[in-house]
């Protein structure tokens, strides 16, 4: 790859937070101590310069706090050759990501029941379709560490159902330096692509985008061609994957106090290319069914400043500011069945769709200690998400028994479509920490949460109208030929809109949305005995949520197209936790939390793409949560560990995405029942299981195995629903995205070598078992996702200044298929995403 391209902007500004725990000082990496000292309810001290992110420093801080806490440091991911935030997520007990979406469930629960955080601020999603970012944006290596929070505590954003995902940002510590890092990779299965298409139009980078056209409805302004090229000609490089990160530290004095400072920048792309099936289907019918490809190209570009400055050991100050921009392009071409078009599987239907992302986070904060009793800490933030996809093209073609390929007649079937989303969010935390005593300790805090959002959509709808010449082709991919400038003078085609207004013009689909949440929380840490301490709290809510939007979708029960809704939320939490030796702990955690409707779920705007339509539905109501979790740890050594856990949750007023009556059948989301719950058995193990002279094999893997129900009632959806409809076959069901069971086994070997140097092997494997991929209606059958199983291996050498990593991914391949339990047992989803191999190089200055 020529690296001359990266230099369409390496930049990103990022940020890193002091993460705060109920302990005096920083944890011993020997992960032993006095008992009396584990258990005194003290906060950090803002001085404690203990590195964060190593495997033992985490074990011990899991093993001292009161409240329940599970993280994945740095130090592990590296270890096991993960390079963004989504992959080292799903490492993680109990989690699964979704395939076919960039989403993650946690305990079973999808997208909507968690959120992410970044340092304890929310982070906007990229994607309209979905609540939580998409973790794959956020590279490793700006990460501390990340903190899957799956017990609620009152400090915690009360829309919580499966966890909470906090990204802690990286800080400066020890002597200065300057790290550059060179990688590549290569997707074994992009070789069997032949001619790799993509549109016209983006960059390398990503950051060029299209722009709608001046007078599209009137003249042909459009730039770009529908045609779609070959990426790798006229050179015919190999398509291999590159990568480029920048990172320094550097701490300075100033007076008594002192400055640190941190920088990172990085630039990767990736092509991949897939071969698979795809369609949708009834009970017995088929609505599509289709071969497809699918090639694709992103790239990530990210940059981070980090400041911290230390005015004295009671007193510090942090100034965080980040940027993020992503790019996917991508390519769809499917041949095939469609129902009433063509019959005889000689349909033909391309795709080009292209999305960037455009992410600016900037956080404030700071951390007092007041007094030896009184500490203080707070942030705030402002983020600005614009996210688009900008020139969107679709045609649809029927092949006929000369071989040539004629584009549909019908208005729609080929279009340019161009969406925007803007984000502005403020939020802001406020904490105390006061220590009444040697046993008891009381926190307490305001939280403020204002989003702004609106969205709009436009679609241009190319429709041939010349009933003599027919609009054919010998290649599908000169469309060029049939719809330009030359036609369009000559009347042989109309410009139209799927969405117009009085006049015929260009009209926007829009949706907008605010919502503001004020929260203040109070909480009791309470030392019955050396051994037994109590955690006590409640949060109050008060969330607030106006929606108004002008759409394709006809709602006749609110005529204003205009929404508000208020709610007013008491959250109580408690756990509890029993020391039953130094190295053993029991505990004891409930609360009560719940689930807010996402935006995009409560608009009722008609979103097509190939092979489904969705809709939001403005009557959704909140689910309320019941959590209940009892667990059991151990700690045989300083960097070992065992844990088993049984969970439990009661969820009131499910929602879940489903199939609605009607003649085009398309997807909305519903409360489908009164009740639903959860309950599993989790394992946790890390074990050092042989050690000779400078070697030693190691061992972490965890487990999780869950049982899930969820009521499905007809007639409540058609109570609370107006204008919606459904026929679900059962009155109960499973949960939408719970696998009933998963695991991930991870094999080391670390051996020693000269001065500090040393050689890691890890391999690691996963499983996704079986799970609910959509619910059934009227008979059509359960669309279940099969188990997935997964095989990686990074090797990696640490030599004084230089760093090597060889990794091998996804070694395995395994089919990823989505099966229609109806009476065919149709497929509507199969590929392999193919093997990658990659080595990465770096050089610390």
């Amino acid at each position: 790859m020529r690296f001359e391209k990266l230099t369409a902007g390496v930049l990103f500004l990022l940020s890193s937070a002091v993460m705060l725990t109920a302990q005096e000082q920083a944890p011993s990496t020997e992960g032993t101590g006095s008992k009396t000292r584990d258990h005194d309810l003290e906060t950090v001290t803002i001085q404690a310069k203990a590195k964060r992110n190593t495997e033992t420093t985490h074990i011990a801080l899991q093993r001292k706090s009161v409240e329940v806490m599970e993280r994945v440091s740095s130090a592990q991911l590296a270890k096991q050759g993960v390079g963004n935030a989504a992959a080292a997520v799903v490492k993680a007990t109990g989690t699964v990501k979704q395939e076919g979406s960039n989403t993650i469930a946690v305990r079973g629960l999808l997208d909507r029941y968690n959120t992410t955080s970044l340092n304890g601020l929310p982070i906007p999603a990229e994607d309209p379709e979905n609540k939580n970012i998409d973790l794959s944006l956020l590279r490793t290596d700006m990460v501390d560490f990340i903190a899957l929070e799956k017990v609620y505590a009152p400090r915690l954003a009360g829309d919580f159902g499966g966890a909470n995902i906090d990204i802690v940002s990286r800080e400066p510590q020890g002597k200065p330096f300057f790290d550059l890092s060179l990688g590549s990779s290569v997707n074994a299965q992009i070789f069997d692509a032949g001619t790799f298409y993509l549109q016209h139009g983006p960059s390398f980078a990503g950051f060029a985008t299209p722009k709608l056209p001046d007078n599209p409805l009137t003249a042909y302004n459009f730039k770009n061609s529908w045609n779609f090229k070959n990426a790798f000609a006229p050179n015919n490089f190999t398509p291999i994957n590159s990568e480029l990160n920048l990172s320094a530290g550097k701490s300075f004095n100033i007076n008594s106090g002192r400055l640190s400072t941190y920088f990172y920048a990085g630039f990767g792309n990736d092509y991949s290319y897939r071969h698979g099936r795809e369609g949708s289907f009834g009970s017995q019918q088929i609505f599509n069914d289709f071969d497809s490809k699918k090639y694709s190209y992103a790239t990530n570009t990210t940059a981070m400043v980090n400041i911290f400055y230390r005015i004295n050991p009671a007193h510090q100050i942090k100034i965080l500011s980040n940027y993020i921009h992503s790019s996917d392009q991508s390519v769809r071409l499917l041949q095939g069945y469609m129902r009433d078009v063509a019959e005889d599987y000689n349909a033909y239907v391309r795709r080009a769709d292209f999305k960037t992302t455009h992410l600016f986070i900037n956080q404030i904060g700071g951390d007092h200690r007041l007094s030896d009793k009184f500490n203080l800490n707070w942030i705030v933030g402002y983020n600005k998400l614009d996210s688009r996809r900008p020139e969107r093209m679709t045609n649809q073609l029927i092949r006929n028994s000369a071989g040539q390929y004629e584009v549909r007649r019908d208005g729609g079937a080929s279009n340019r479509y161009w969406d925007a989303l803007n984000d502005n969010e403020f939020a802001g935390n406020i904490n105390f920490d006061y220590k009444v005593s040697d046993a008891v300790k009381i926190s307490f805090g305001y939280q403020n949460r204002d989003k702004q959002r609106s969205f709009e959509s436009r679609q241009i709808d190319f429709k041939w109208l010349n009933r003599k010449g027919r609009a054919v082709v010998n290649d599908p991919n000169d469309i060029d030929q049939i719809f330009n400038a030359q036609n369009y003078a000559l009347k042989l085609f109309s410009l139209s809109s799927n969405f117009s207004g009085p006049n015929g013009e260009l009209r926007p689909i829009t949706f907008d949305g605010d919502r503001r949440v004020n929260a203040g929380y109070v909480n009791f840490d309470y030392k019955i005995s050396p051994e037994f301490i109590v955690q006590a709290g409640l949060r109050f809510e008060n969330i607030r949520q106006n929606i108004d939007w002008d759409t394709n979708f006809d709602t006749p029960a609110i005529p204003d197209k205009k929404l508000s809704s208020d709610y007013q939320k008491f959250l109580p939490a408690l756990n509890v936790k029993y020391s039953v030796s130094e190295k053993q702990n029991l505990r004891l955690a409930a609360s009560r939390t719940y689930t807010l409707p996402q935006l995009k779920e409560m608009a009722p705007f008609l979103y097509t793409d190939i092979s489904e339509q969705t809709v939001g539905n403005p009557m959704l109501k909140p689910s309320d949560n019941y959590n209940l979790d009892l667990k059991w740890e151990v700690f045989p050594k300083a960097s070992e560990l065992m844990s088993i856990t049984a969970f439990g949750k009661a969820i009131k007023n499910p929602i879940a995405k489903t199939y609605i009556n009607s003649s085009d059948p398309y997807f909305s989301y519903l409360n489908v029942g009164d009740n639903a719950r959860v309950f599993g058995v989790e394992a946790e193990f890390r074990k050092d299981l042989y050690r000779s002279g400078n070697a030693k094999f190691y061992a972490f893997a965890n487990a999780t195995w869950m049982n899930t129900q969820s009521d499905l009632s007809n007639e409540k959806v058609q109570a609370e629903t107006t204008g919606l409809s459904v026929n679900f076959d059962v009155e109960k069901d499973k949960l939408q995205g719970a696998a009933d069971f998963t695991a991930n086994a991870n094999l080391g070997w670390n051996h020693k070598l000269r001065g500090s140097n040393d050689m890691d092997l890890v391999i690691s494997y996963s499983y996704v078992g079986e799970y609910l991929y959509s619910i059934s209606t009227n008979t059509i059958g359960n669309i279940v996702q099969k188990p997935v199983n997964m095989l990686d291996a990074t090797l990696r050498f640490n030599l004084d200044k230089v760093n090597i990593s060889v990794k091998a991914r996804n070694l395995i391949n395994p089919e990823i298929t989505r099966v229609q339990q109806n009476v065919n047992h149709n497929i509507t989803g199969q590929y392999r995403n193919g093997r990658e191999f990659g080595l990465s190089l770096g050089y610390r200055f």
